[in-house]
């Protein structure tokens, strides 16, 4: 199990956009797999903000743009309660997905945000508050994701929301 490097306040960070940070590589999983033609990426910026952009389309059945990093190690974050970062929106509504394994067909425990856009909102998504998700699909019968395993992380704009998305956040940290 990986240990996560911690900010100035002492907290675990889960995810850091600091180009001299120990940076994951995301892959863009958009709603091509079905035929759609969304799109999107998250780049890393100076001064340590991400940016996650692109377009929601809904031609040929598309809906969702999304980006996925698998962590080096697996991380264990049972000692903590959720995840907090700084993010700064455009209206749309995105969430955070955790998974218990790096296959992208594996269950996604999910936690939607609507940051705000005229200033940096704190975000606070608690673990107890991520739902099981199946492509697209909330499950009812599934367990609670195991924090002590987390794998992979997911950022997402679903639900048709169509047009041109732009979401800035600093590091992601365990609270």
């Amino acid at each position: 199990m990986k240990d996560t490097h911690s900010n100035n306040r002492g907290n675990p960070i889960l995810v850091t956009f600091d180009t001299k940070g120990e940076r994951l590589e995301w892959d863009s999983l958009g709603d091509q797999v079905m035929g759609g033609q969304s799109d999107g990426e998250l780049i890393h910026s100076d001064g340590g903000v991400g940016l996650f952009d692109g377009t929601v389309r809904l031609d040929n059945g598309g809906g969702f743009a999304s980006v996925k990093a698998d962590f080096p190690e697996p991380i264990d974050a049972s000692q903590s309660t959720g995840i907090e970062l700084l993010a700064k929106g455009d209206g749309k509504t995105y969430k955070i997905g955790l998974r218990n394994s790096t296959n992208r067909r594996s269950i996604v425990y999910q936690h939607a945000f609507t940051p705000d856009t005229a200033d940096w909102s704190r975000i606070r998504l608690p673990f107890s508050e991520f739902i099981p998700t199946w492509r697209g699909k909330t499950l009812t019968d599934e367990a609670a994701l195991n924090l002590s395993y987390l794998a992979s992380v997911s950022l997402f704009v679903s639900g048709r929301q169509v047009g041109e998305f732009q979401l800035k956040m600093q590091d992601w940290v365990l609270y």
